[in-house]
């Protein structure tokens, strides 16, 4: 059977909530944020991606996490997040999540190098990780935690030949890069999904041919995410703009405040984990008065999750 892409629609890159002694995995709040996004129309997880703190887990820890997510849900389609710069360190995590229950990895390039890295050396990479890799992989395309290092579109058209890799996930603003992705031709004769990183451009690049949005604000407010890609399916985009518009500005939370930020917009608006910090060096919480500065972002998002 040939690889299959994740569906369309909305995955949440879900954040790992730690106990109140700052390192402890709570496994039962992470089940309890899966359930809590199922439940809303959530299509599927990232787990252990630049959210989910995977760097500051061991590879035991990261597959303890999914496994957890696993066991609780069998039947949610889990995508485990690869960052290791080794090939051979890449393709072990890809089997470690395997075992544990992942059915998709959303892959980061190895990074290391940064500039000094060129077109054919990613496409390098990425075709030796999926020549060998035991499940499908995504494209992640991050240069914010990937060393600043540039994908060309032409890159990433070009993986999309290989029959094992099955999508993309582009996290950053420019939207000429998906529309030239996203509409090729040869893209689009592939078995290759392409999904923007980034909530705040959901109806743009729905528009213009993107299968959904892999993003981590979803995890606070999942129905209005899900709603705004059922109303452009549905052909309705004046509705969906509204909504978009209200998804943007609650958006500046995550842009102002990363992992943190999205953490504490689950922890306030889902009720879910003892805290919302991360391990060490992501254990200070939001400097004096940031918070309260974007509050009313937070609170016109969640008046509007109420209502759907």
């Amino acid at each position: 059977m040939s690889p299959v892409p994740p569906a369309p629609g909305i995955y949440t890159p879900v954040p790992t909530f730690f106990k109140n002694d700052g390192y402890t995995i709570d496994f039962d709040a992470n089940v309890k944020h899966a359930k809590f996004l199922k439940d809303n129309g959530i299509a599927g997880l990232v787990i252990m991606g630049s959210t989910g703190e995977g760097v500051h887990l061991t590879k035991e820890e990261r597959a303890a996490t999914i496994k957890a997510v696993h066991d609780a849900l069998p039947d949610f389609p889990i995508i485990g997040g690869v960052v290791q710069n080794s090939l051979q360190d890449a393709l072990d995590e890809i089997d470690s999540i395997k075992a544990a229950g992942a059915t998709h990895a959303v892959v980061l390039s190895s990074n290391y190098y940064g500039a000094g890295i060129k077109q054919q050396g990613i496409i390098d990479w990425f075709t030796a990780v999926a020549d060998k890799a035991s499940l499908p992989i995504l494209v992640y395309v991050y240069p914010g935690v990937s060393n600043n290092l540039f994908t060309d579109p032409a890159t990433v058209i070009k993986l999309s030949g290989h029959p094992n890799i099955v999508g993309t996930k582009i996290s950053h603003g420019d939207v000429s890069h998906h529309t030239i992705i996203a509409t090729d031709k040869n893209v689009q004769q592939n078995n290759f999904n392409t999904f923007t990183g980034l909530g705040q451009l959901l109806v743009p690049t729905l528009t213009i041919g993107c299968k959904g949005t892999i993003d981590a604000l979803s995890g606070a407010f999942p129905k209005i995410y899900v709603k705004i890609f059922q109303l452009v399916q549905d052909g309705k985009i004046e509705e969906a703009v509204k909504l978009q518009n209200t998804v943007s500005r609650g958006e500046e939370i995550v842009v102002n405040f990363g992992v943190i930020g999205i953490k504490k917009a689950i922890h306030l608006g889902a009720g879910i984990g003892e805290n919302y910090l991360g391990r060490a060096p992501l254990n200070q919480d939001l400097s004096a008065g940031a918070w309260e500065n974007l509050e009313h972002y937070f609170k016109e998002i969640q008046a509007v999750e109420r209502t759907l």
